[in-house]
């Protein structure tokens, strides 16, 4: 154990996500963000048990919404049966959104502002994302042409970020069609499984088109993920984003709808109303990089993050590294000198998709319900963000 249990611990109680299905043709495209989130926050409950009465504040990552989808969350939060005492704010960090959303809840319990919160996360890129594909619709013109590349990187599109970091770096586009490869084949034998399951909350889901009478079906897993995924497949698809690229929709993070939410607490608060913990989270760190090489933030942050809780990267029993791209995975991996038998063991966003403010609680249920399947104690997770960061996100498995 190389973190000893005491009773001011920053505990998880609950974390579970939605079903990650594809963006307008997937199970969950016709609900909007706040029917995701109810979904996830009454299925939290549900699941948890936990009195909806102890929950002090509700602070969503989401990265897509106008305006920041603050008054479409807190609906959706007084919709699944919390108090008026329960506050609720949304927040962005892109792709990171919802794990940020953990790192400041953490720190509201350690100062005692709160007892317990939830740190959730949503994104329907169906309904929010395709109007301007992430890029700023309204931007100063003067600053597009005078500010320096540095600033204006920061617009760029992301497609573009992942070819710097395949040229720059030299990831073959062989290689990361064949890292594409075994993230569906991974996460196609942990669904069949029915490993899954156990972080996911089935949504009862509308599928009907908006003439057409109602119709529903219950959505219980995700539907990105390709079982029949092969290299000889993957291989003939075209770049996107240059055409002498190797950036391809096969080996890219698949635009997606979902949800997430982790609830947490102090040990002794836990202790108090008999509640067990399933983990027990660390600390986090958010590290800065090249804003055309946003790819490669996990490479900082990990590092950073470590080196500050004076922890190996083999001492790590599973890093759920989130996929944005193949080409940014694939150069985290080989710099850091991650074995790869530990990276992703369930697959990652390549076949389950990347629902953005969504991800990071995402990875979160996935690594810990990935800790204990495996008999494991610590786990990390990290993703890269848009305009140039990394997070780094340290968590301890409880038995």
């Amino acid at each position: 154990m190389l973190f000893k249990k005491s009773a001011s611990d920053i505990v998880i109680v609950s974390a579970l996500r939605t079903p990650v299905t594809k963006a307008i043709k997937g199970g969950l495209s016709k609900l909007y963000p706040e029917e995701l989130l109810y979904e996830v926050l009454k299925g939290s409950l549900e699941k948890s048990k936990i009195d909806p009465n102890l929950v002090d504040d509700v602070l969503i990552g989401t990265v897509l919404q106008t305006l920041g989808g603050q008054k479409a969350s807190a609906l959706a939060v007084k919709k699944a049966g919390f108090p008026i005492k329960t506050t609720v704010n949304t927040m962005n960090r892109q792709c990171a959104s919802s794990a940020q959303a953990l790192t400041y809840q953490a720190g509201s319990l350690r100062s005692e502002e709160n007892q317990f919160v939830i740190a959730a996360g949503v994104e329907s890129m169906t309904h929010d994302y395709f109007p301007h594909r992430g890029i700023p619709t309204r931007i100063y013109d003067a600053f597009k042409s005078s500010a320096n590349d540095e600033a204006q990187n920061v617009l760029m599109p992301m497609g573009i970020t992942s070819e710097n970091v395949a040229t720059k770096y030299g990831i073959s586009r062989q290689d990361q069609d064949q890292f594409a490869v075994e993230s569906h084949l991974k996460a196609a034998k942990a669904s069949e499984s029915g490993h899954f399951a156990k972080e996911i909350i089935p949504v009862n889901a509308r599928i009907s088109e908006a003439e057409e009478p109602i119709q529903y079906k219950l959505i219980d897993k995700d539907d990105g993920i390709r079982a029949s995924s092969t290299y000889e497949k993957l291989s003939t698809l075209k770049p996107v984003f240059a055409e002498d690229g190797t950036t391809t929709a096969g080996n890219s993070s698949q635009i997606s709808d979902g949800a997430s939410a982790v609830i947490l607490t102090t040990r002794s608060n836990a202790e108090k109303f008999g509640i067990k913990p399933i983990a027990r989270f660390i600390g986090s760190s958010v590290a800065g990089v090249p804003s055309a090489l946003m790819g490669i933030g996990p490479s900082e942050a990990i590092p950073q993050l470590l080196a500050r809780l004076n922890v190996s990267i083999k001492d790590i029993d599973i890093f759920e590294l989130n996929e944005a791209f193949a080409s940014q995975s694939l150069y985290c991996i080989e710099k850091l000198g991650l074995d790869h038998s530990k990276v992703n063991p369930f697959g990652g966003a390549i076949a389950l998709g990347h629902p953005l403010g969504a991800t990071g609680g995402r990875v979160v249920s996935t690594l810990i319900n990935g800790l204990k399947a495996q008999n494991k104690e610590l786990g990390v997770i990290s993703m890269c963000t848009s305009t140039g960061q990394g997070y780094a996100g340290l968590f301890v498995n409880e038995n």
